[in-house]
């Protein structure tokens, strides 16, 4: 039985060391299937409240209209506005258009046109990890600020039995971050498991990237790629999942030019599942999947993951 056990923690590492490996941002399917990692796009299916067609499907998404059935008083909208808006990336004519009076009519909106303040201001604002960390600030704001609903400080996070997981870090880890001395940055936040008795091995995560998809390379990046064999390598090791068959992870992936997507990760000790969803922009305010990631956010755990026994 150690020997079975053991297996499945060496595929593991030695899929993050690869994994880490990798330089392009966007490994195609052929390198991913190689290393054990199986990888589809997965359609929206906009009946019955709208879900991804995940197969197998751990995480069902909650199914009510959570904006209009748990709306957010005025006076609360209007203390946490900033919040809960989409930040508008400035372009650099915006930039020239702001401060009129210091720069000349005519001016060419070009960076090195502008003054050393707002040029600093628009590299970081047109930086993809700072546009990906926006919205995911703007997704979290929503789950924890109050609303009208069955209780008083009545909040999103309460429709659900979350905790927040932050295990113990132990020599030999992964990390679930890469700041940005490293090529590829990325971060692992707001990851909630479940405490709903019987615990089950799901869990709940958002991932911040420092990358922008095109229409050309779509596909899954090395940063998502990173933070999910980096997260469940430690799930595996927890205590009370370490016999479980298949471990799920849901993953609210953020991205560059303030896109998204969602990600069910599923590992079963022989290989990864990886369904993924289409890219979602969120720079329209009126058309951004706002509620549809919170729907996903507040998942309810379904689908076997079966626990070995040990004898």
């Amino acid at each position: 039985m150690a020997g079975s056990q053991a297996r499945p923690h060496a595929f593991l590492r030695s899929l993050s060391q690869q994994v880490n490996d990798f330089e392009p941002d966007f490994p195609s399917r052929g390198d991913l299937q190689r290393l054990g990692i199986q990888t589809f796009e997965v359609p929206f299916d906009p009946n019955e409240n709208g879900a991804l067609k995940f197969d197998p499907c751990f995480f069902k998404p909650h199914p009510e209209k959570l904006l209009e059935k748990y709306p957010i008083p005025p006076r609360v909208q209007k203390e946490y506005e900033d919040h809960l808006t989409i930040p508008h990336i400035r372009t650099i004519q915006d930039y020239i258009d702001e401060n009129r009076t210091e720069y000349p009519p005519g001016v060419a909106p070009i960076l090195e046109n502008l003054l050393s303040i707002d040029r600093a201001g628009y590299l970081m604002e047109s930086e993809a990890y700072s546009q990906a960390d926006g919205i995911e600030r703007v997704i979290d704001a929503h789950m924890s600020t109050p609303r009208r609903g069955p209780s008083h400080h009545f909040t999103l996070e309460r429709l659900r039995n979350q905790a927040y997981w932050s295990p113990d870090h132990k020599a030999g880890d992964p990390p679930l971050m890469e700041g940005y001395e490293k090529p590829k940055t990325w971060r692992v936040v707001n990851h909630y498991r479940y405490t709903d008795r019987p615990l089950k091995p799901h869990s709940v995560m958002s991932c911040i990237s420092n990358v922008c998809p095109t229409e050309t390379n779509p596909g899954l990046t090395t940063h998502e790629l990173r933070a999910i064999v980096c997260t469940i390598l430690r799930r595996v090791n927890h205590k009370p999942f370490r016999t479980c068959r298949t471990h799920p992870i849901l993953v609210l992936s953020f991205l560059g030019d303030q896109q998204g997507r969602v990600i069910q990760a599923s590992y079963n000790g022989k290989g990864m599942i990886l369904q993924y969803s289409q890219i979602w922009s969120f720079a329209d305010a009126e058309k951004a999947p706002v509620e549809l990631f919170l729907r996903y956010r507040l998942s309810e755990p379904v689908g076997g993951t079966y626990t070995l026994s040990i004898r």
